[in-house]
């Protein structure tokens, strides 16, 4: 899929994010800013700095949580799914690998090469169980958004790139983030 070819990144890549997390449990959506570093195609770090401070690094198949003051959490990555699959998609993309996307997602694309989106529906039974779909909108060469649909009702969105200081005001909607994502300026 040409679309794909086109948002390869040379690594190490680093960028700039805001997570807005959909969770059945909250009475409000979860809000995270922070920065994403991909350094391979199964190595992937990730930075809260607000509303706490926490790092993930997702390295050699194996899960790292580390909080100030708190012992880390250790974790295989087998353990979660739906983050397998955020890694699988976030990596292959990154990558421009439409092979390896393929090979774990059903494709579709919508739009043009201005603005496109790209829909991933997991191929595999255990990933759907846990990952309905991942829609990933973005602006000519630069994804901008990656929104995941857990099967279960919960839903993250996490704007990246220029999209990752917009500001939200408020309790963020998740209509508002999509349409956000849909005709990013």
């Amino acid at each position: 899929m040409r679309l794909i070819e086109r948002l390869g990144r040379p690594l190490p890549a680093t960028t700039a994010y805001t997570e807005v997390r959909f969770v059945q449990m909250l009475d409000a959506p979860l809000k995270l800013r922070g920065e994403l570093t991909y350094t391979s195609k199964n190595e992937l770090g990730k930075r809260v700095v607000f509303p706490y401070e926490e790092n993930t690094t997702i390295a050699g198949g194996q899960v790292e949580i580390t909080r100030a003051g708190k012992p880390a959490k250790r974790f295989s990555l087998k353990r979660a799914p739906a983050l397998a699959g955020f890694l699988e998609s976030f990596s292959a993309t990154l990558e421009g690998d439409a092979t390896r996307l393929e090979r774990s997602y059903v494709l579709s694309s919508e739009g043009n090469d201005k603005r496109w989106q790209l829909q991933l529906v997991p191929r595999e039974a255990a990933l759907s169980k846990h990952v309905k779909r991942v829609l990933i909108s973005g602006q000519d060469s630069t994804p901008l958004c990656f929104e995941v649909e857990e099967a279960g009702g919960d839903s993250s969105i996490l704007l990246v790139d220029k999209l990752a200081a917009a500001p939200l005001d408020g309790v963020p909607q998740r209509t508002q983030l999509q349409q956000l994502c849909q005709g990013a300026p």
